[in-house]
Order: C-alpha cells, then sequence, then structure tokens
C-alpha cells in the first residue's frame, strides 16, 4: 500500500497549524512514526517520548503540533483514511469496474481490503476497530468509503450474473463484501486462526467462497 497520500486533514481538532516546511516535516516524521509503532504495540503503549526520540525530536515539539495523545490519533486517522481512499480510487473506481469482468473484480476486492487490512496502517485500523463504540465512532470513516465500494460494485455488476435478477446481484454483492470485511476484522484482533493475512490462505479462501456465492467458476 502506498503511503504517498498518508497526510491528514486541516480541520482536526487538537491538531496545531503547521505552514512552515520544517514544521510539516515533523509532523509528518510524527504520523509515519505512529504508523510503524503502532504496528508493534497498542497506542496505549505509546509514549511520547519514546515516539519523540523514534522521531529525533522533543517531546516539547510533539506538544507543539498536537494537543495530547487523543489529537495525536485523530490525525493519524485522517492520514490513514486518505490512504485508504486513494488506494481505493486507484483500484475500483466506477470507471475501472466497468473494465473487469465480475469474477476478476471480486477477486480485487479481496485482494484491494487484504492489502489495506495487512499494510503499513494495520496498527491504526486495529485501533480504530477496537475503538468502534467511542462517542466519536472512530471506525466510521471507513464504513462510509466501504459504503462508496459497494454501491460502485452494485452499480457495475448488478446486471453481470445472468441467474439472478438486480436485486438478488445487489444483496449477493453486498454479503460478499460483508463476508470479507468481516473475516478481516477478525484476523485483525485474533491471531489464531487456521486462515491467516499472514500467508495467502486467507485470501484464497475468502476469493473462493465470494466466486461459489455468486455462482462464478472458482
Amino acid at each position: 500500500m502506498d503511503l504517498s497520500s498518508f497526510a491528514i486533514d486541516d480541520d482536526i481538532p487538537g491538531v496545531l497549524p503547521a505552514r512552515q516546511k520544517r514544521s510539516l516535516a515533523i509532523r509528518n516524521n510524527y504520523l509515519f512514526a505512529g504508523c510503524e509503532l503502532l504496528n508493534e504495540m497498542r497506542f496505549s503503549d505509546l509514549r511520547i517520548p519514546h515516539l519523540a526520540q523514534k522521531c529525533g525530536a522533543s517531546v516539547g515539539s510533539f506538544y507543539t503540533r498536537f494537543e495530547d495523545k487523543d489529537s495525536y490519533f485523530r490525525a493519524l486517522r485522517s492520514a490513514t483514511m486518505n490512504a485508504c481512499n486513494a488506494e481505493i480510487g486507484s483500484r475500483v473506481a466506477i470507471d475501472q469496474l466497468y473494465e473487469m469482468e465480475p469474477g476478476e473484480a471480486l477477486d480485487e476486492l479481496v485482494d484491494l481490503m487484504a492489502d489495506m487490512f495487512v499494510g503499513p496502517v494495520r496498527g491504526i485500523l486495529r485501533e480504530s476497530l477496537l475503538r468502534i463504540l467511542e462517542p466519536d465512532e472512530p471506525w466510521a470513516p471507513m464504513r462510509d468509503s466501504a459504503r462508496e465500494i459497494m454501491r460502485n460494485y452494485r452499480k457495475a455488476y448488478a446486471h453481470s450474473f445472468p441467474e439472478m435478477d438486480e436485486e438478488e446481484a445487489k444483496v449477493r454483492l453486498s454479503f460478499c463484501f460483508q463476508l470479507i470485511v468481516g473475516a478481516l476484522q477478525n484476523d485483525l484482533v485474533n491471531g489464531y486462526h487456521v486462515f491467516s493475512t499472514r500467508d495467502e490462505t486467507l485470501r484464497n479462501g475468502l476469493k473462493e467462497a465470494v466466486r461459489s456465492y455468486m455462482r462464478l467458476p472458482i
């Protein structure tokens, strides 16, 4: 997954303005460092001095850019969603889907979601998912992106399955997405399953399952 779009929005509560080139570079260093560290530890275990040391900066430099750890996590979430949305747009935009056969598009859906869930933002996605019941709904932006993906798939392939009418195809496509994301979310927080994103077993199983469910050759 390409992190060239790993940049934050301008209106995040608690994130202080950074306009000069050097200040932006330091803020970006904090974002990339957090992305890396959260693949190794929980956010609750992340300490600002450790984070600053990894960036080669002072603790004070953190607090001149982020009011606290919560605002820092909001910035990480924003950067993650920008990177994920760029990945989605580069691989399953509606125009691209019209160029793919249904089976190819379903395989690509599995690969796209798996690439995001196992990529460099895995730790941030895990933390967001584990906070799903918090008042500010950390998983809400991910849910919005998921809905956009499904709108595109239903629009592109509602009439692509001869054995199904339009409504059945749309419902089944929605179930495929739920199956894929549900399995990946489970893998994100539990590491003891036979089928795993650490190898190809989960991807292969999901591809076979969704193709079979949509009555396509495996």
